[in-house]
Parts: C-alpha cells; structure tokens; sequence
C-alpha cells in the first residue's frame, strides 16, 4: 500500500485562485492523488493528472455525486440549498432524471434555438462593430447569454433577471470553502434572500414561457414523468448551471483569441473553426475550477488509500495541461487541435447535459464575430474573476478592425 503525498498548498487563496498554472503543475507532479493542506480545515484530497481525473468520473459506483456536488459531504453536512436532483443523485435514481432532461435537451429542440441565436449574435456585433472599443466580457460573453438563456432555455419571466448573475455567483461560492474572501464576496452580494426567493418563484410553472426548456420539464409532469417539486428542481438546475459558466467560457475562449493573435487569424479566415476554438477554449482554460466527489467508502486510487469522508477534488485545469494526455504542447492555445476529451464539462453519466446548448452558443456568437472582425487586441489589463468554484474575468478591454 502507497503512502499519500501531500503539498503545503491550499487551492483558495487569492494568489492561486488568480493564476493556477503553478498549482495545476505541482499538484500532477506530487502524484495520482495529493493531500492539500485547506486554510479552512476540510479533508482534501486533490487530483490533476488527465488518466486519474477521467478514471475517477466514469466510475460511478466508488465516487459518488449524491453527497455533494461541492465541498460539503451531505452525508454529514447540512446543505447550503436543497440538493438537485441531477447534479446531486446518483443512479438508480439520477438514469431516470437525466434522461428526461437529455430527452427536452435534444438535437430536435436545439435546430430550432440557432435562427434566434443568430438574430442576437448579429445585434450585438454590429452594435460592436460600430464601437470599436469595448469590453469583451461585459459586452460580448456576457451580454449574449443573458439575452439567449433567460428566453429561450430557461423561460424565465421578464422582470427581476438582475437576479441571475446574484444567484449563480452566490451558487458557485458557496461550492467552496468559507474562506475570508469567500465570506466577504458573500456577504458583499446585494439581497441574495431577495435572489433566491425570484429563483424558487421563476421554477414554478406559471412563471416559465410556452416553448422553453423549462415549460417542457413541466410537461413531463403531466406526461407523469416528474413530479412537481422534481421539475421546479430541474428548471432550476438551467438557471443555475447555464448562465455563469457559459459567459466565462465564452469570456476565457475570447481572452486566449485575443493573446493569441495568430490563432484568431485562422478563426477569421475561416469562422466555422467557432465551434473547435470554443472547445480549445474550455481546455486551455476551464470555466469551473474543479468537480467533487466522494468515495462511497474506505478504497484505493492507484494504490493509494483514501477515506470514505474525504472529499475528491478533481482539478480540470491540471488535467486539461497535462502533457501525458496533450504531448509536449499542452500549454499551447491551437484551434486546430482536436480538444475532445477534455475534462471541462466532466465525463460519464454527470458530464455536463447542457453542453449541447454552450457549445451551439459559442458556434453561432464566436463565428458571427469572426466574420465581422479582422483583428482584435487589448486596450489595457484583464481584470481575474475570483471565485471558489469558477475561472474567469470581469473585464477585457479591446480594439478591434473590423472586416
């Protein structure tokens, strides 16, 4: 039996949380399955080589998601919301759910999304095109999901979306540890009881549009599918999973086009390559910062023994780098790599089941804005988005010329 390495490194501080590409390195240096030592106290274990992390999501039966998509073991601990019923379930339970979701989220229903994918893509980058100078995040991968997401996915009344963007930063947060920063960004979000009470309101069936995603999880309660408070909680999981990871996706996607400008060259010249350099994106750099999960009881990992308690922190990051998996330019940002297999949206039967939707998202607003756009460079320093759970920033100041 192997002895556990361990590394003097909590994976929350400002420094790491900032710029993780020391962290991701020694941690797939330390071992298949690393201690880390968390300010805060709880029993880490990390993981970041590509084999180990991949293994550890495809099997189901050891490493569980039913206690806890987040830091916390909902065996022991008390939960900071109602646990979902697709991203904290485990099968038998979680087959039957995710595949009435796969069933609204389904190539038939999403040929009908790209027509008004378009039209929004389209008034934003002429808007843009008109500017020259803007702000990549907040003008760009941040504004076009807020207009597409709320109406056509979620179905979410008109009045009080400010909530959104409050609710999913509270969401992903609240996944970590309470660090001091943690608490302080908490407790800074305006009316978070305000934002969680719209969210609950905006699940219920009076309050989702005729057509959208959410009134078709409904659907399936009068089909006999779901019960009421089941599809309240899968409308919510597309509230709360569909809009913060897809804009800072789409924001890290746009930052590496814009620090690598021979690799938006080739977009430019061919803007069907959207979709590819969305998926280079998430690999080079992963809008959630790590997935959880639980061993199911006392068992090894490549030898190693790990704790039923201990909670397994499987770094997307790390394993996305990893050169055993990405050869010796793992580093490099090329849209012509074939990027499947990333670990950005998981693997197995919790891999992520809106996919389908970021990645048509991405395809339709990267290569409208690649049509349009000869070139694009900052105008000044991007400004990090710190947070437990998500990788991002708040600003990317750019120029662009356009076509």
């Amino acid at each position: 039996m192997l002895t556990m390495p361990s590394l003097e490194l909590d994976p929350f501080t400002e420094e790491i949380l900032t710029d993780s590409t020391d962290f991701d390195r020694r941690l797939r240096d330390a071992g298949e399955v690393v201690k880390l030592e968390q300010s805060e106290g709880h029993d880490i274990v990390g993981v970041g080589r590509y084999a180990t992390a991949r293994a550890l999501f495809e099997n189901n039966v050891d490493f569980l998601n039913s206690r806890g998509g987040g830091i916390l073991d909902l065996a022991r601990d008390e939960p900071f919301r109602k646990p979902g019923v697709l991203q904290e379930t485990d099968p038998p339970y979680h087959t039957g759910v995710r595949q009435i979701m796969t069933d609204v989220i389904s190539p038939r229903h999403l040929r009908g999304l790209r027509k008004d994918f378009q039209v929004k893509a389209d008034e934003i980058v002429d808007r843009l095109v008109d500017q020259r100078e803007f702000d990549a995040h907040t003008d760009l991968a941040e504004a076009f999901p807020l207009h597409v997401i709320p109406d056509a996915i979620m179905g979410v009344r008109p009045g009080g979306r400010e909530n959104l963007l409050r609710y999913s930063q509270w969401l992903f947060e609240s996944m970590g540890p309470k660090t001091p920063r943690a608490r302080a960004v908490l407790e800074s979000i305006e009316n978070v009881e305000g934002a969680l009470a719209w969210v609950t309101e905006s699940t219920q069936r009076d309050n989702v549009a005729p057509g959208s995603f959410g009134a078709k999880l409904w659907e399936a309660v009068d089909e006999g599918h779901l019960d009421e408070n089941e599809a309240a909680l899968m409308t919510r999981s597309l509230i709360g999973a569909g809009i913060d990871t897809t804009i800072y996706a789409l924001g890290m996607t746009l930052h590496l086009l814009v620090d690598n400008p021979a690799q938006y060259a080739l977009l430019h010249e061919d803007p069907s390559l959207g979709k590819f350099a969305f998926d280079e994106g998430l690999r080079c750099g992963p809008a959630v910062r790590q997935i959880w999960r639980t061993p199911s009881r006392d068992l090894e990992i490549e030898g190693i023994p790990v704790r039923e308690e201990q909670k397994i922190m499987l770094v997307l990051s790390a394993a996305n780098h990893d050169p055993e998996r990405w050869g010796p330019t793992a580093d490099d940002f090329d849209i012509t790599r074939d990027a499947s297999g990333h670990l950005s949206m998981g693997r197995g039967i919790h891999q992520c089941v809106g996919a389908p939707i970021a990645r048509l998202e991405a395809d339709v607003l990267l290569s409208t804005f690649a049509r349009r756009v000869k070139s694009v460079e900052r105008t000044g320093e991007s400004v990090p988005y710190l947070n437990n759970s998500l990788r991002g920033w708040t600003s990317i100041p750019v120029r662009i010329t356009p076509a």
